[in-house]
């Protein structure tokens, strides 16, 4: 009885069957571990998204909080209005086009 279980497991039809089995346990397992990566990527990506949009909402909240205080609204009025107080002068920085940089290395 014995001899006949070890003539069945060195059969080429069995030994064949086992491994198209591995083969395709093998590559049912790496496509796994694959989404398994790419699901972790979305996950990381998605918590940075998170991280930012909690920022972002932290400085709204801060942002309503000052709203009602005479400096908040004196720092939008100078920087998005561009106003100033009585007897202050406004300097505004002038930046150089490049064409007038070309124009005067052409002069010299």
């Amino acid at each position: 009885m014995p001899r006949q279980r070890k003539d069945f497991l060195l059969n080429p039809v069995v030994i064949t069957l086992v491994v198209v089995i591995a083969v395709i346990a093998a590559f049912n397992f790496y496509q796994n571990m694959a989404k398994i990566n790419h699901l972790e990527n979305q996950i990381q990506k998605i918590e940075a998204e998170i991280a930012e949009a909690e920022a972002k909402n932290q400085k709204l909240k801060e942002q309503l909080e000052n709203s009602d205080s005479h400096e908040y609204i004196e720092e939008v009025a100078r920087e998005k209005l561009g106003l100033v107080k009585p007897g202050e002068k406004m300097f505004i920085p002038v930046e150089e086009n490049e064409d007038e940089d070309e124009d005067s290395k052409q002069k010299k």
